[in-house]
């Protein structure tokens, strides 16, 4: 959790400087950004699938060392990049070998929360995991904005400061958890993706969760850029909204995830979309601030329940030996939902400029996933072998 949260800390003070660096320093234009962040959130995904399924095969800890290791080299090299002025693709390579060298650690952080906590207790072990996240995501651009103005290679030395921190913490503090049963993969990489084609109830547990993170997606860009443009708030105001979202997952996340424990979890997932689908269909007709922050709530109360309960649903679903595997697969779904959902979101607000047909065509996702989790509900004992598995 601390090795998390530092991580977090790190990452969550470049991420939101690294498109108004390429924007505003090197006049970089934001098509060109976009695509920059497709193409990483392609090497993300194929990243967390190999980290999951690695993790299978050579044990969680030292896979979780590497990834700290290799993130603090490649923001380190991107600092020193950037002090020294190189232009926007060496420095957008430099960024893309951080994607594609260093993204299994949630992955395989998620399995490692199988191998230690009880099935019964899950959905509080990764809630305290992503607690964690969020306190680092909630605090890291305050210290981003801080060292942005003293020079934005400092954003980067702080983060790879932070990885190696982070790193470190986990060598010294982490023991193994794995261990290797007579289902422990030893099949060629490939067959990671024969999940997908033999489990039929674990696809459409994919696609619904590809269809609920296409609407979360949509928290970052596209709600920023409406509430700047469309309702002209100030960038203050755009900020204090985030930081009202990450606190209530901070105060809120561990202590909900007791209440809700005993509750099945397609359930749980069915209640989370249908929040999204409402919030986002009713965005269009907010026009004040004190109700951004009413459709803010909503959001993150789907959030709390339905983020990890999703990583609880697939330890469960996940044979013994091979819950890397699977977690690194529904990793892929919800790194394509938060990637192309923006994607979708910026073509939508070009092409539908009415905001109440805007957010309702884009809150659509969400209610398909409800219909999706409700499939899963009614096939429940096909999908996990018994009445009441969840």
């Amino acid at each position: 959790m601390l090795g998390w949260f530092i991580s977090s800390l790190g990452f969550g003070a470049v991420v939101p400087f690294v498109s108004i660096y390429f924007h505003t320093e090197l006049g970089v234009p934001m098509s060109l950004i976009g695509s920059f962040f497709l193409v990483a959130a392609v090497l993300r995904s194929s990243s967390q699938i190999i980290g999951g399924e690695l993790s299978d095969r050579i044990g969680r800890r030292r896979l979780l060392i590497i990834s700290q290791a290799n993130r603090a080299a490649v923001f380190i090299a991107t600092g020193v990049a950037i002090a020294f002025q190189a232009g926007f693709w060496v420095i957008a390579g430099i960024l893309m070998l951080n994607y594609l060298l260093s993204s299994y650690f949630q992955p395989v952080a998620s399995a490692m929360i199988v191998d230690l906590v009880p099935k019964e207790k899950r959905v509080e072990g990764y809630s305290v995991l992503r607690t964690a996240g969020n306190a680092g995501w909630g605090t890291g651009p305050a210290i981003g904005g801080f060292l942005a103005y003293y020079g934005y290679e400092y954003l980067f030395y702080f983060c790879g400061i932070s990885a190696l921190i982070s790193g470190i913490l986990i060598w010294t503090f982490v023991g193994e958890t794995f261990r290797k049963s007579e289902n422990s993969s030893s099949e060629s990489f490939m067959a990671s993706f024969s999940v997908l084609k033999n489990n039929p109830t674990f696809n459409v547990f994919m696609i619904s969760a590809l269809l609920l993170f296409l609407t979360m997606g949509q928290l970052v860009s596209t709600l920023s850029v409406y509430m700047s443009k469309t309702l002209e708030f100030s960038s203050r105001s755009i900020g204090w909204v985030y930081t009202y979202n990450a606190l209530l997952v901070i105060l809120f996340q561990i202590p909900v995830s007791r209440m809700i424990r005993k509750i099945n979890m397609f359930k749980l997932m069915i209640i989370s979309s249908f929040l999204y689908f409402i919030a986002y269909a009713l965005m269009g007709w907010v026009h004040t601030y004190p109700l951004i922050l009413l459709m803010i709530t909503i959001i993150t109360s789907g959030e709390i329940i339905g983020i990890p309960t999703g990583n609880t649903i697939v330890s469960y679903m996940s044979p013994e030996g091979k819950h890397g595997r699977y977690q690194g697969i529904y990793s892929l779904a919800t790194t394509l939902g938060w990637s192309v959902g923006p994607f979708i979101g910026g073509v939508s607000m070009d092409l539908l400029p009415d905001p109440k047909v805007l957010w309702f065509v884009l809150s659509l996702f969400s209610f398909m996933a409800v219909w999706g989790f409700l499939w899963l509900k009614h096939h429940e004992k096909a999908c996990c072998g018994s009445a009441e598995p969840l």
